[in-house]
């Protein structure tokens, strides 16, 4: 409870009034009280006057849910990274406010919101998509509740959608093998072959994400010590001629990582051809010149990810095409089935806590019963 004890013993007490329709800023509301009694009575008796509508600031506003997804966004724009606010709002536009934009928010109920999101399920969607643009719209319906649009939250009883068939289903992963397949298309003669060959073998051996490789710059690299420094991602969004680049995903994406000494000299040689090719384009290689960059250009995305389909299909690998951010997984099949503890591989990976490494990768880990039962035979 926003109580707060003053050095000279009386209460401040701080009430949230729900979000300002102008100003788009939180109201609040400000009393002293002579005890800590009188406090929680002055909070309760204000809080409820307010959603009674009794108080001039708590007036209803006649909002349409186009508006309130408005200032949902704007809220959302204050929070978070440009990157993350640009998922929000393409899910809230594209997803969310076609559904309910001619709703009456006041009308709307429980099952509306169930029904919303059986229209999610029969699109086949991932369910943990689902529960992300589920999130997205208990977030809408919270911020009715502090505009006094609505008395409780209808998404209260929504429990998230679980994994298909109890496992995670997304994710897909190559074997040591597959990946040799793939890895053996490229000449190491070719220039652009070779910044492939590079890029899709830092991707397999490290388990970086996407924007986090594109992003790393040669200061990043220590030649020494095989270490890389991630501290920033590229995103997809424009920034002039280039891609906007922010910090990682999450404070512990902040992360060094020891790379294999093949690799590592492996990104040695990348570096002297690189230096040669951008001489070309008038281009002088310094310690902040990116790692994979190959011309004058970031390097893009979807292509590097298309390239995969096409090349399994164009020299017949007899493998399943996966995307780039399958390189992660691929990578923790290949440290799971090494023996490695879930704490390292968690830590590798930049998760914030261990439970998200084992919630998507829980069922790559080995069955330990058997070698448990085959102990204790030993002791019988």
């Amino acid at each position: 409870m926003p109580i707060k004890k003053l050095s000279n013993g009386k209460y401040r007490v701080d009430i949230s009034l729900g979000i300002d329709p102008i100003t788009g800023t939180r109201r609040r509301k400000t009393k002293i009280a002579n005890s800590f009694k009188e406090a929680e009575e002055i909070y309760y008796s204000t809080r409820r006057e307010y959603h009674n509508g009794e108080l001039p600031s708590s007036l209803k506003k006649a909002y349409t849910f186009t508006e309130l997804t408005e200032k949902f966004l704007a809220i959302k724009k204050r929070e978070v990274k440009l990157s993350t606010f640009r998922t929000i709002e393409n899910i809230v536009n594209s997803r969310i406010l076609p559904y309910f934009k001619d709703s009456t928010i006041k009308l709307i109920t429980h099952h509306d919101i169930y029904k919303y999101r059986e229209t999610l399920q029969k699109e086949n969607l991932k369910h943990t998509y689902i529960n992300k643009v589920m999130a997205y719209v208990k977030g809408i319906f919270d911020l009715a509740i502090e505009e006094n649009l609505l008395s409780e939250r209808l998404s209260k009883k929504l429990k998230k959608l679980k994994d298909k068939d109890g496992i995670e289903e997304h994710v897909k992963f190559w074997t040591p093998e597959q990946f040799q397949k793939f890895i053996m298309i490229f000449d190491d003669n070719k220039y652009k072959d070779f910044f492939k060959k590079i890029y899709y073998t830092f991707a397999y051996f490290t388990g970086v994400r996407i924007g986090e490789q594109l992003a790393l710059e040669w200061k990043d690299f220590n030649k020494y010590t095989n270490e890389i420094i991630i501290n920033k991602t590229l995103t997809s969004f424009k920034q002039g001629n280039d891609f906007l680049v922010t910090s990682p995903k999450t404070s512990k994406s902040n992360r060094v990582i020891t790379v294999n000494k093949k690799l590592s000299a492996s990104l040695e040689k990348w570096k002297d051809r690189q230096k040669e090719a951008l001489e070309e384009y008038g281009i002088k290689q310094t310690d902040t010149t990116r790692i994979f960059k190959f011309n004058h250009r970031t390097p893009n995305r979807n292509h590097l990810n298309e390239f995969i389909k096409q090349a399994c299909e164009k020299y017949n690998l007899d493998i399943p095409p996966i995307n780039i951010h399958a390189f992660r997984h691929s990578h923790v099949s290949l440290l799971i089935n090494s023996g490695e503890d879930i704490h390292i591989i968690s830590q590798r990976l930049g998760h914030s806590r261990t439970s998200t490494t084992y919630d998507i990768y829980g069922h790559l880990f080995p069955n330990r019963q058997k070698e448990l039962a085959d102990k204790l035979d030993n002791l019988f």
